[in-house]
């Protein structure tokens, strides 16, 4: 079994959403998922409770005990388990990232929200853990070009010493449209913008869980 967690030390940036949206991903591809909601405000078990249909387990669980809901969803069988943290405490964030294979960090695209994740990437480089960025709630291009807050943003992280995803997350309405109905985006709009960048985020965090093997030729 695999652990993502799924890190920010500052609200707002749409942690819970990306959190949901992967898990329904996961589940979609085959994966058996525990979403792990340490969140204080309790969403992805309100999000649970909203949906018709099946889907990843959502179990809500304390910081402090991560390690033996871990246990549990490994004995169950579960091929995944996602972290959604706290966005403040830094007892919390650290409990998630002992127990993380990888440690994704969500941002927008804000001089606060790099601020803030600085201090993430150095508690995941303290811990050994690999990690990336996902930037989260970019505005759309104008023009075919990225706007500057963008730029700016990919600038400050490329001096952190940890990758950006290439897959980037828009501003669209139609996520939380889907959240409220207790779906993902690739339920609700499975032809959508939005379907393919989750779809998209999910097959690279995939291939950082459980990358490929490379075939090595026999010296003849």
């Amino acid at each position: 079994m695999k652990t993502l967690a799924v890190l920010s030390r500052k609200g707002g940036t749409g942690k819970t959403t990306v959190s949901l949206h992967l898990a329904v991903s996961a589940w979609l591809s085959g994966r058996g998922v525990l979403l792990a909601d340490c969140d204080r405000q309790g969403s992805a078990a309100e999000w649970r409770r909203e949906r018709r249909v099946g889907g990843p387990v959502v179990f809500g669980a304390k910081s402090p005990a991560l390690f033996a809901t871990q246990q549990a969803a490994r004995r169950a069988g579960r091929d995944l388990m996602i972290i959604d943290t706290s966005p403040s405490a830094s007892e919390d964030l650290a409990d998630a990232v002992r127990c993380a294979d990888f440690c994704l960090m969500i941002l927008r695209p804000s001089f606060l929200d790099v601020r803030a994740v600085r201090e993430t990437a150095e508690l995941v480089t303290r811990f050994g853990k690999p990690g990336a960025f996902v930037i989260n709630q970019a505005p759309p291009r104008r023009g075919g070009r990225e706007m500057a807050c963008v730029g700016d943003t990919v600038a400050q992280l490329a001096t952190m010493g940890r990758p950006i995803l290439p897959i980037g997350l828009r501003a669209r309405i139609a996520y939380q449209q889907a959240i409220g109905l207790g779906l993902s985006v690739q339920e609700s709009a499975p032809g959508s913008a939005a379907a393919q960048e989750i779809g998209g985020l999910w097959r690279a965090i995939e291939d950082q869980l459980w990358p490929t093997p490379v075939e090595v030729e026999e010296a003849v």
